[in-house]
């Protein structure tokens, strides 16, 4: 697929309960409250360990899948919990329920290795050397502790402890080696599978479709669809696939299945904007957020970055994913909550690019004398994306001398002083920016061939950036405003040509359905016209009669 970065990326830019019955139709919000973010450095919570609150246990965090070594009914508990925060990838709570565990039966030696597990590399953090020296005590221990175990147990503590062995950085290929040895002697075992296809995916995220690592995951959800770690897994290994479509039953199922553990709460969402169910990834978001704040306040873990970052990309993703489908409503709510988490005025760099959906939002939806009264900024970033917001509000108004004019005022950043402030994925998102208004400009004065160099450029300029995030750091395919350009231009099979091309990268795009309709109409192919609208006003949440060629 054409996002494959995710949160690692996300986090090298800035610097981290969904119900059964939640409903995608509601005006998607979560209870965040100004100046209380749970992710906030001053958020309850954070201090030194001595004055933190103990941990809590937690109901609606999934399924655990590995029982420990204890008869001892709280070690239990608190160990089970553990496995579920590591599934979840909140890794920094799962430590803590792994250690309440091992005090309560002391002798546990799966207690003891679940905080060595819980300390080691994962897809999103990585190589975690400041966890290495602790991860390996804990693996000692739990070797030292092992003689009672089962044979596969043993094999997970034997695993952990080649994993954590002398040397400077995690043995991350030769544990991946040994358990992906073990999990093919044992082909029945669900939490050897999983292990084996986790270690490997720490490792590369260039996968083939049908790796070791996927069968193995499939293997497992085959007998026991409701696990939230192999489905956590698969929705990120069919992303690198490009196969979203594989995990989509998974996906639909997960939420339910652990409703207070917000990253899996938010995982499907992945797989929606894959296969372009917007709403849906919109929803899963939102509803994310809203299981984060609902953990924090029972909870009240210490500050950390990671959840900070995850949770910024949560809001990101919901705006966007709203954006796609025109639902003015949730993109102006979830905006209004980024800005007032994230973009205060010692906002960092990752936070402001980032809050590029929220300038893309005032743009689009918001009233337009409001988006041009909104005063100049400080940050370089924030001057390019207020050149932006206010190019298509008067996009909106039709003023094409004045949207022209905020494409100059972009370019005049891009090339000047404060240029190097942009830093490289905002040098990259000014170029698309600037191209794309200056599409707009020439759309409105009908200098249709113009309007065609000026997309293509931002097709180009988007293509080359290879942002990376799920979703995109822009927030559509320039390609489908190219297509547009063609089709004011009379060329109905160029730009049928492109939209498909669009379509098959950013399937489901409403805009871009809508476009392949004239198209087709215009070669005469009325039924296939027909269907293309049908599938764009199902999707769109907004009135496709009010947009021109100039606004896709």
């Amino acid at each position: 697929m054409r996002f494959t970065k995710a949160i690692q990326l996300l986090l090298a830019v800035g610097a981290t309960a969904l119900s059964a019955e939640a409903s995608a139709d509601a005006t998607l919000r979560s209870p965040l409250v100004p100046g209380q973010s749970c992710l906030d450095p001053a958020a309850p919570g954070a201090g030194p360990e001595a004055t933190r609150p103990p941990p809590v246990l937690v109901d609606g965090l999934g399924y655990a899948g590995l029982e420990p070594d204890s008869a001892n009914p709280e070690a239990r508990a608190w160990f089970a919990q553990g496995v579920r925060l590591v599934w979840a990838f909140d890794e920094a709570e799962a430590i803590r329920a792994f250690q309440e565990a091992q005090r309560r039966d002391p002798g546990c030696a799966l207690c003891v290795f679940g905080e060595a597990w819980a300390r080691g590399p994962t897809i999103n953090l990585q190589p975690r050397t400041e966890e290495l020296e602790a991860a390996r005590a804990a693996a000692r221990r739990a070797l030292a502790l092992s003689q009672r175990l089962s044979p596969r147990d043993r094999l997970l503590v034997e695993g952990m402890a080649l994993r954590t062995r002398d040397g400077d950085g995690f043995s991350n290929e030769a544990y991946a080696r040994f358990m992906e040895g073990a999990a093919q002697r044992m082909p029945e075992d669900d939490m050897l599978a999983i292990l084996a296809a986790d270690a490997r995916m720490v490792i590369s995220r260039s996968m083939r479709p049908g790796s070791l690592s996927q069968r193995l995951l499939e293997r497992v959800l085959a007998r026991n669809p409701d696990h939230g770690g192999a489905i956590h897994f698969y929705i990120h290994l069919t992303d690198w696939t490009d196969e979203q479509h594989l995990a989509e039953p998974y996906a639909d199922r997960l939420a339910r299945i652990a409703p207070a553990a917000s990253h899996l709460v938010h995982m499907p969402s992945h797989t929606f904007y894959g296969v372009g169910r917007y709403r849906d990834a919109a929803a899963t978001n939102v509803a994310a957020v809203a299981a984060d704040r609902a953990y924090v306040e029972r909870v009240r873990p210490p500050r950390s970055d990671y959840r900070f970052y995850l949770n910024r990309h949560n809001m990101h993703f919901a705006i966007e994913s709203a954006l796609a489908r025109g639902d003015a409503q949730t993109a102006t709510e979830m905006s209004r909550q980024y800005r007032e988490v994230y973009l205060g005025e010692n906002a960092e760099q990752g936070s402001r690019v980032l809050g590029s959906a929220t300038w893309y939002t005032q743009g689009l939806h918001d009233e337009i004398n409001g988006v041009l009264a909104v005063p100049e900024q400080t940050a370089a970033i924030d001057r390019v994306l207020r050149h932006y917001a206010r190019g298509e509000a008067l996009t909106r108004r039709g003023d094409g001398t004045a949207v022209a004019a905020e494409a100059a005022g972009i370019a005049a950043l891009r090339n000047g002083a404060a240029a190097p402030e942009l830093g490289d994925s905002g040098a990259k998102l000014a170029e698309v920016l600037q191209h794309v208004l200056e599409g707009r400009a020439a759309m409105l004065e009908n200098r249709y061939a113009a309007a065609e160099t000026a997309y293509r450029r931002a097709m180009q300029a988007q293509l080359r950036a290879d942002f990376g995030f799920d979703p995109p750091l822009f927030w559509y395919s320039a390609r489908r405003s190219l297509a547009a350009a063609l089709l004011a231009r009379g060329d109905a099979r160029g730009a049928r040509r492109q939209l498909e091309a669009s379509l098959r990268h950013w399937p489901n795009d409403p805009l871009a359905l809508y476009a392949l309709s004239q198209a087709e109409r215009a070669l005469g192919n009325a039924g296939a016209a027909e269907a293309s609208l049908a599938r764009a006003r199902s999707i769109w949440a907004g009135n496709l009669a009010d947009l021109p060629l100039a606004r896709l």
